[in-house]
């Protein structure tokens, strides 16, 4: 077994194997394992990656010195940005090279078997690959068009300076992710949490997020999935704002649509908010964002999307004990009680969905009102001849069918949305293609949602309406001899507890159990895949620890106290803070700008209106010099700076123009509140001085610059006094600021010159959060309970399990939950079976009709399926699930 310190020794060692030309694809899982000859293949395996990546980085070199070289000989408008963002890509991928040599070596100890090579720091290995390539394909464009007239160099030069800044907060990923490795055990994912130091957490929180949700929003999925992403991220920040804004679903809906363009068109501004929404929305947006398809005119689309069926009802199982037979020998009666949890006895919503009407299932007597209305008559439809009534039942298309026989099989399935959000009608438009694919009946669970009903309210729910569907098959179309439990995301979680539940009890347990892209820790303890959550588009980290709080009911954590267990979350978080009006908490400071030159043949130099954005960035724009109300000459004027700071801003930006057109438009002077201390009482004109500005911002001034407690006094009373003075200027006086014409003026002027400079990180950039929120759900008994986190289940309750079939996603932030789940049921002899699908995200179910890969990945899931059920999967013989060697 190796130590910690020789796995980091082997993640810093160098490569020295010779460059080839192609990646190996990797290969679907196995049924069988063959270990003849695994230690040398597996050898080969790793020398082939190995030689791929190298021969990427020194193809990136090559393209690197051919436009350095060519951009240094041409001097264009953006040559010097040009030159500089592929010298800093360049650095950072030398940086990185190394370390991705060494978890390339290091990856297969952490694989669940020998037939499926997956794990989380294989899966940070292919995001660093997949940027290096796009990288390559952005360069090897700008060879091929930087001599033409119809070169676009400033979009160019955006994508290389965007993927230098992905690049660089990569490293930083890779970082903690070496971290995580040293406090892990050898091939385990999770580090034990008592020996991973608090800081490591904040360290990995703390990171700057924007990079991977502005122009590389969606890089590491393949290409079908890159302008879904693009959709979903413009709609997050549109929708981030109008959730602020506005009240109201129509009102929220109609200002998403109206803000949705200027968020497409600037993918700067776009990731801005959304890592705002992220840092300080609470878990009424999650669930609002995530419900849009349930409301309005979307909530129809699966309709139009998606198979049709005939049977698509929804009806309460009402909340009545019953008793069934127990499965074990003795045969005797167990009683199912209905759930009570935090809310008392309670029905459960289910759906029914069958792709043709089947014997049992409850008639649907519309046809009759139909009837009645086409006759103008009250009368009952055995008052009317039998011709008659086939007649106006042709006609109207209402000819009742004759059912079809029962099914032998039933799926119980359990919807995902982070135990949050969603339905069965947000899934419907994946569960219709089951119905008719599968041809079995699908009774689909809606069970209630945290934070109203923490855990175990929903685990309860789902494992009343499995019984209640055992007991009373018969009316749902089915005689039940094969039943299985499918579910994605919080759902497979939900159905694996319910499978270990009924074992439990001693009644029948399912035949089979489906997960998909599944949390099994329901916890956030950090592992290489969980560090996808920085850059994943639909589970970033602040969303993801707060679904896991509002499943567990812990409320938040405010300075001082301490975490506790409640059954509901009660606290209150901050409203949301879009960049456009990140005005909240701030001060106006003004600053002469000493330093600033003049330009030529204009006299004084233009203030610079600057504000901070919801990272610390400063962002800049230079505005024309409104004149002195002294009547003095613009050559003799110091025109200062007007700056607004937030508390927690670090104050390292760079101009960025584009971004603050639309912040200028609506100032909300009325959020601002300015100290006594900020104003004025000199004889500038303007409403702060020079020495404030020094005194009131820390990061300019030091211990040295403040004022003693008696000076403070005096100053006190001197601001009373000025108070007071009916001819003291005012502190907001709309003639000392420019208006928005000269603004656009002055905007437009900058936008013909030459283009600004941006630095370019060189190293991993970091942002102080406004809410910690991993530290704060950390500590909590109740996120080890087994049925809450079935990684953490003794080996008794896994032992009861049936065949688990697991297909997570290989980019999926909670991939290592699948492989470390796999681990333990190989260890215990549980039957399962681990299909990875590669390029895909979190959720792909629900993108089977818009995207290609999707739907090929929704044909492993029927093909699952109709293994459990003993029927031949399409395409393929019927298999049996791995077991242990």
């Amino acid at each position: 077994m190796d130590s910690p310190a020789g796995k980091m020794a082997a993640v810093r060692a160098d490569s020295t194997t010779e460059e080839k030309t192609a990646a190996p694809e990797s290969k679907p899982a196995a049924e069988s394992v063959r270990p003849k000859e695994h230690g040398h293949r597996d050898k080969r395996k790793k020398t082939d990656v190995a030689d791929s990546y190298n021969c990427w980085f020194k193809t990136l070199r090559s393209l690197t010195a051919n436009n350095s070289e060519y951009f240094e000989r041409h001097k264009t408008q953006y040559s010097g940005r040009f030159s500089s963002a592929v010298c800093v890509l360049q650095g950072h991928a030398d940086a990185i090279q190394p370390v991705l040599e060494g978890f390339i070596r290091i990856a297969p100890d952490f694989d669940a078997d020998e037939n499926t090579p997956s794990n989380g720091y294989r899966s940070l290995v292919k995001v660093v690959g997949t940027c290096i390539r796009r990288i390559i394909h952005v360069q090897r464009k700008v060879v091929n068009n930087r001599d033409g007239l119809l070169f676009q160099s400033k979009h160019y030069c955006l994508e290389l300076e965007a993927y230098a800044s992905v690049l660089c907060q990569l490293r930083a990923i890779m970082d903690v992710a070496q971290k995580v490795l040293a406090k892990s055990k050898h091939g385990q994912l999770f580090p034990e949490e008592k020996f991973f130091p608090e800081f490591l957490f904040e360290e990995a929180e703390s990171l700057d997020k924007e990079c991977f949700y502005g122009r590389c929003v969606g890089f590491q999925f393949c290409s079908s999935m890159q302008p879904i992403f693009h959709t979903i991220s413009t709609a997050m920040a549109s929708f981030a704002e109008a959730y602020s804004d506005h009240d109201g679903q129509l009102t929220r809906a109609l200002a998403s649509l109206l803000n949705s363009g200027k968020y497409a068109m600037n993918p700067e501004l776009r990731a801005r908010t959304i890592v705002s929404m992220c840092d300080k929305a609470d878990i009424s947006f999650c669930k609002a964002f995530w419900n849009i398809t349930e409301e309005g005119p979307l909530q129809h689309m699966s309709g139009f999307l998606s198979s049709s069926v005939n049977v698509n009802k929804v009806f309460h199982i009402p909340a009545l004990p019953f008793e069934m037979e127990s499965s074990l020998e003795d045969g005797e009666l167990v009683t199912i009680t209905p759930p009570c949890s935090q809310t008392g006895p309670g029905p459960v919503q289910v759906r029914l969905i069958c792709f043709e009407n089947r014997e049992g299932q409850p008639d649907d007597l519309d046809f009759i009102e139909q009837l009645e209305e086409y006759l103008g008559t009250k009368n009952k439809p055995e008052d009317i001849s039998s011709p008659i009534l086939d007649q106006v039942e042709e006609k109207l298309g209402t000819k009742k069918k004759v059912p079809a026989p029962k099914s032998d099989a039933l799926i119980i399935h359990i919807h995902g949305g982070g135990f949050v959000a969603q339905s069965s009608k947000s899934h419907e438009m994946y569960l219709r293609t089951w119905a008719k694919d599968i041809d079995v009946p699908i009774l689909s669970v809606d069970y209630s949602l945290a934070p109203a009903h923490p855990f175990p309210r929903a685990m309860e729910e789902c494992f009343f309406a499995y019984a209640w569907a055992l007991k009373n098959a018969q009316i749902l179309g089915t005689t039940a001899e094969r039943v299985c439990l499918a579910g994605d995301s919080a759902g497979g979680n939900l159905c694996v507890s319910v499978a270990m539940r009924a074992a439990n009890y001693g009644i029948r347990v399912p035949d089979g159990v489906l997960a998909a892209y599944t949390p099994f820790l329901v916890r956030y303890t950090p592992s290489p895949s969980r560090l996808l959550c920085m850059m994943d588009p639909l589970l970033p980290m602040g969303i993801l620890s707060r679904c896991i709080a509002a499943y567990a009911g812990l409320k938040e954590k405010k300075p001082g106290e301490d975490v506790s267990s409640s059954s509901s979350t009660t606290s209150s978080t901050p409203q949301l803070s879009t960049p456009e009006h990140n005005f909240s908490s701030a001060r106006l400071v003004f600053d002469p700008s000493p330093t600033e030159p003049k330009r030529s043949g204009e006299g004084a130099a233009a203030p610079k209106l600057l504000f901070t954005n919801t990272t610390g960035g400063l962002c800049e724009v230079h505005t024309p010099s409104p004149s002195p109300p002294s009547g003095e000459g613009p050559d003799h004027t110091d025109i200062p700076v007007l700056t607004v700071e937030t508390e927690t801003a670090v104050i390292h930006g760079k101009q960025n123009t584009e971004q603050t057109v639309d912040n200028l438009k609506e100032p909300h002077f009325e959020d601002i509140a300015l100290s006594p201390y900020e104003e004025d009482s000199g004889d500038s004109e303007w409403s702060l001085t020079d020495k404030q500005t020094e005194v009131d911002s820390p990061s300019r001034g030091g211990a040295g610059d403040e004022k003693s407690p008696e000076e403070g006094s005096k100053q006190m009373e001197k601001d009373r006094a000025a108070e007071d003075d009916p001819n003291r200027p005012s502190s907001l006086s709309l003639p000392s600021l420019p208006s928005l014409d000269e603004i656009s003026m002055a905007i437009s002027k900058m936008t013909e010159s030459k283009p600004e400079e941006v630095v370019l990180p060189s190293e991993p950039v970091h942002s102080p959060s406004s809410i910690a929120h991993v530290t704060r759900y950390r500590p909590s008994p109740i996120l080890n309970n087994p049925y809450m986190s079935p990684l953490l289940a003794d080996d008794e309750l896994l032992k009861g399990l049936p065949p688990v079939y697991l297909v997570p996603c290989a980019l999926d932030p909670v991939l290592d939950d699948s492989i470390m789940f796999a681990q333990r049921l190989k260890a215990l002899g549980v039957p399962y079976k681990l299909q990875v699908v590669e390029e895909l995200s979190h959720g792909f179910l629900n993108f089977t009709s818009i995207c290609k890969e999707a739907r090929q990945a929704n044909d492993l899931c029927v093909n699952n399926l109709l293994e459990m059920l003993g029927r031949r999967p399409r395409g393929g013989r019927v298999g049996t699930p791995t077991r242990k060697v």
